[in-house]
């Protein structure tokens, strides 16, 4: 990317360098600011040897660089520091008047050579550099050199009436809760690098731009946005991180705001959503099974915990709806159950703000009914029209958002992206019908076709990328959001995703959750403390014995069913020779695989840096 198209023409203003160049010699890294081929400013300098900072006057790099476009941060390793820049990028979106970028490419710079690195410091590297990949753990990194895009309009606008803002960088403007390298980032702000950084969020960003809507008068030009915001706190992968901390964070908890922009900025609307795991002290841990059974701790525990995150999300949004999709029988209803009591009892000894709409997604639409969505929405219709959305248009119109549906089912995931794109059309109806360009009668497809087909695929692109970075698969349903239609391709990819899922909980995702923990700050590594590194059990020797022994009962009873005798020749076997031969190893198996799910919990691949934390009450 070309300078002109990282920076604009305004670049070299901005409170951010846009375009830099990164020169190593030896141990010493230079990071130079540069504004049309010139030097923009001191330059950063780091010793990968010793960790040493510094800002600092240096000739002008012009040869054997690397181009980058910001550093996500630097990691203290016990053996030496891990610098980690970011190399290429690409233009997602406008936002704020802003390109929003896409990280496509990082590299990690640490000193192995120095003779102090030992295996764990080896380890904790490769956590690094995979929690760090935009192809591996680090998907849908997005940051903008202006328009601070860590926060929603809403408070950006806040913000910038806030006369305390006006002399803050955009580190200490940006939402604690989605400046996803803030962890990364803090030695280089502490030391006064903090044009460098850009603050990154993780989640989604996707644009639908020059929509043509033609109105009776004139015709209008749209941009539609759609913006994803993952939450750093309870970070993690499905199963490992699940329902609430004892803080009141909950797991994959996601901020979504849906943007509309009408002739260049004449009209503008933004919608929030939030999702999160069921906000109850309760885990699934793998185990080898396909059912992993539900823990939930005791109310008692629990109901401090809900009251933290209701009040938490009161005070970040005002009026709380949460909109519970899980099954309200079997395993999944004893969560809804203790969910509902938990908001019960909130509500009974709290001034109010969180109200609980349970809707048993699965009993109520089953594999392809979804038109019985309109259940749902006539219960929650009052309430989307009480909160409404952000808007401003020239004729001086101004409101605000003042409430917030929170959507959730077990995962945060499949179900839920069904509803919040259902929400998103309502509300993109309702501004259309605003503007006069959508009779009350009539809805987005009927008016709009071309427009309903690239949002719905926003939609749903908006969802895989979510459900790629909780449980390394595209959302399940995604196909409906994508098509509006629910059919057997559907059915049968959504059963590939879930034994994909099924591979990674109890396959992969141990080493994705520390790769996680090491670069959000929920581990940090401390010289002279114990490796956290122990040898883990593998179910790779037992499944190979137990399949050698299937594969030695299926040769054997070839070899007696051989010589063209077939099933004559097995009925004159003696049966001692039928149980030897056959039965036997097949029994043998089955032993095996039994004791092998008996004993799942000690061979899936477990995280080693915060286990913890994976249920974190006792």
């Amino acid at each position: 990317m070309s300078e002109v198209a990282a920076g604009s023409a305004t670049g070299g203003d901005l409170e951010l360098h846009t375009t830099m160049r990164l020169q190593r010699l030896g141990s010493i890294v230079v990071i130079q600011p540069s504004w049309r081929g010139e030097v923009a400013g001191p330059s950063l300098t780091c010793d990968l040897e010793t960790g040493t900072l510094a800002l600092a006057e240096h000739p002008k790099v012009d040869k054997g660089y690397t181009e980058v476009f910001g550093v996500l941060g630097i990691a203290r390793l016990e053996a030496g520091p891990a610098l980690v820049v970011i190399t290429a990028v690409e233009e997602a979106a406008m936002l704020r008047g802003h390109p929003l970028y896409r990280v496509t490419a990082v590299e990690v710079l640490a000193d192995t050579r120095n003779g102090k690195w030992k295996s764990s410091d080896h380890r904790f590297l490769k956590l690094l550099k995979s929690g760090t990949n935009p192809q591996r753990y680090a998907s849908g990194l997005y940051f903008a050199y202006g328009g601070d895009p860590t926060l929603s309009q809403q408070r950006y606008e806040a913000v910038q009436a806030d006369p305390h803002a006006a002399g803050l960088a955009p580190w200490q403007r940006a939402a604690p809760s989605f400046f996803w390298n803030r962890a990364l980032s803090q030695p280089l702000l502490d030391a006064g690098m903090h044009r460098f950084v850009p603050p990154i969020f993780q989640g989604f960003a996707g644009q639908i731009t020059g929509v043509r809507l033609g109105g009776a008068a004139r015709t209008h030009t749209a941009t539609i946005t759609l913006l994803a915001r993952r939450s750093l706190k309870r970070v993690g992968c499905r199963q490992w991180r699940r329902g609430s901390d004892l803080e009141a964070a909950v797991a994959n908890f996601v901020e979504s705001e849906q943007l509309i922009v009408v002739d260049g900025g004449a009209v503008q609307a933004a919608f929030v959503q939030v999702r999160g795991s069921i906000p109850l002290l309760w885990s699934q841990t793998p185990c080898l099974k396909y059912k992993i059974p539900i823990r939930i701790a005791p109310p008692s525990r629990s109901q401090p915990v809900f009251a933290g995150h209701a009040r938490d999300l009161i005070q970040g949004y005002k009026e709380v709806v949460g909109i519970n999709l899980a099954n309200q029988t079997g395993r999944e209803g004893r969560l809804s159950k203790a969910y509902a009591e938990a908001a019960a009892g909130f509500a009974a000894t709290s001034s109010g703000g969180f109200r609980l709409e349970p809707f048993d997604f699965h009993k109520q639409c089953g594999a392809t009914n979804y038109a019985r969505l309109g259940i749902l929405w006539e219960s929650i219709a009052p309430d989307f029209r009480r909160f409404g959305y952000w808007f401003r248009d020239n004729a001086g119109t101004a409101s605000q958002q003042s409430g917030v549906f929170r959507t959730n089912c077990i995962d945060c995931l499949d179900r839920t992206n069904v509803v919040q794109g259902m929400l998103g059309k309502k509300q993109l109806e309702h501004v259309l019908q605003r503007l006069g360009l959508l009779a009350e009668s009539q809805t987005l497809p009927q008016a709009f076709p071309e427009l309903d087909g690239a949002f719905r695929v926003m939609w749903a692109d908006h969802g895989d990328e979510v459900s790629h970075q909780y449980a390394g698969t595209g959302a399940m349903k995604s196909a409906f959001t994508r098509t509006g239609k629910r059919d057997i391709w559907g059915l049968l990819e959504d059963g590939a995703k879930s034994l994909t899922r099924y591979y990674l909980n109890n396959f992969e995702d141990g080493h994705k959750q520390d790769a996680l923990d090491l670069v959000t700050g929920s581990y940090a590594v401390v010289p002279g403390k114990p490796s956290p590194f122990q040898p883990q059990g593998s179910p790779a020797v037992p499944l190979l014995v137990a399949a050698a022994l299937a594969v030695l009962a299926f040769v054997n009873l070839q070899l007696l069913a051989g010589g063209g005798g077939g099933a004559s020749a097995l009925l004159q076997a003696a049966p001692a020779t039928l149980l030897q031969q056959v039965a036997a190893p097949l029994l043998l198996a089955g032993a095996m695989l039994f004791l092998m799910m008996k004993k799942g919990s000690q061979l899936v691949d477990k995280p080693q840096l915060t286990p913890e934390l994976a249920v974190p009450w006792h």
